[in-house]
């Protein structure tokens, strides 16, 4: 979610409003570009290719893994399900989100260009904003589908019908969208008039506000309590549904229906553990004094990352459909079957 903490901006140029974007509206601001800081202290060319390799590594991972889960579970149609539609719905948006931000941070890494319009900037927020506010519901999602699979699994094929699932998710991508407008409302409407080095590795909102030449408490205050109120419900809704579900498997009489409960929502309770840590620890340096900004910012690029790389992993390790799924595609591609 968006950084909690504000930052000193201590080195900026401004922009030329004669160079401003078209399209733009000038009366609210002169700024024509940002310059992203990136990561601090990384100036030796060594270092830098080091990094450009090691992130163009994991995002490529990233990238195929997910591809990979769309297309096993649109082409197979016994994965034509509510439970893998969700699943397919969060390999979609680990696909989107590191390519919002990831491709132009490893350019800024390799050069030393590192303006960005503000056109692009404000697209690129909205984006990211959109994804990673979509992916936080999605999993609330399938928190409840797996509520509804074990607490009640005989109304369950009426309940989590194709028509139900298909509205959760356009919900989802509805919050997503509606949180990433109000705030290019709040950009566009703020005056920029000079400082513009955005104090992180993309266009980050919490950033590009506080460059603004006016008092932004209250779009300040409405990011911060908003991430907190979405971040809370999302904890809240999760451990509620898995409170439920906890119950519900230890009033199971067997063994193996126990451990076949569990294991079912194995996966998913282990890809919001990946998800919350990694945020955890990165929010959490923001409180510790003296903490390296340069770890600090490659911790908020393992956060954009990391998740989309190990998500495709969890559902492959510990889920037995999707497996024989992709192995029947790769044999089918190597035999050169449709």
């Amino acid at each position: 979610m968006a950084k909690y903490m504000q930052m000193n901006v201590k080195d900026f140029k401004g922009g030329n409003s004669n160079d401003f974007t078209e399209g733009w509206n000038l009366s609210t601001t002169s700024v024509a570009y940002f310059t992203i800081a990136g990561i601090p202290g990384l100036h030796e060319m060594t270092s830098r290719i080091i990094l450009f390799m090691f992130f163009l590594i994991i995002y490529t991972i990233a990238f195929i893994e997910n591809f990979a889960i769309v297309i096993v579970i649109k082409v197979d149609h016994a994965l034509h399900s509510p439970m893998y539609f969700l699943i397919c719905n969060l390999a979609f948006l680990d696909l989107l989100i590191p390519s919002v931000t990831i491709p132009e941070m490893l350019y800024y890494i390799i050069t030393e260009d590192r303006s960005i319009a503000f056109g692009p900037c404000v697209i690129q927020m909205a984006c990211y904003l959109t994804f990673l506010v979509t992916e936080c519901v999605i999993l609330v999602v399938m928190a409840y589908d797996h509520y509804q699979a074990i607490c009640n699994p005989l109304l369950y094929p009426t309940i989590m019908t194709t028509k139900h699932v298909v509205v959760l998710s356009a919900f989802c991508w509805m919050v997503g969208i509606v949180e990433a407008v109000l705030r290019v409302c709040f950009i566009l409407n703020a005056p920029f008039c000079g400082p513009n080095k955005i104090e992180y590795f993309c266009c980050d909102y919490s950033s590009i506000i506080l460059l603004a030449c006016a008092d932004v408490y209250v779009q300040s205050t409405y990011d911060k309590i908003m991430s907190l109120i979405l971040v809370s419900l999302q904890v809240f809704l999760v451990l509620f549904s898995y409170g439920k579900i906890i119950s519900a498997v230890l009033r199971i009489s067997s063994a193996e229906g126990r451990r076949k409960a569990f294991s079912t929502c194995a996966s998913h309770f282990l890809v919001i553990g990946v998800f919350y840590f990694v945020i955890a620890f990165v929010l959490i340096s923001y409180g510790v004094p003296g903490f390296s900004e340069q770890v600090r910012t490659l911790a908020a690029i393992v956060q954009n990352i990391v998740p989309p790389l190990v998500n495709p992993v969890i559902y492959c390790a510990k889920t037995k459909e999707i497996r024989v799924s992709i192995i029947k595609f790769i044999n089918k591609w190597k035999l050169g079957q449709p």
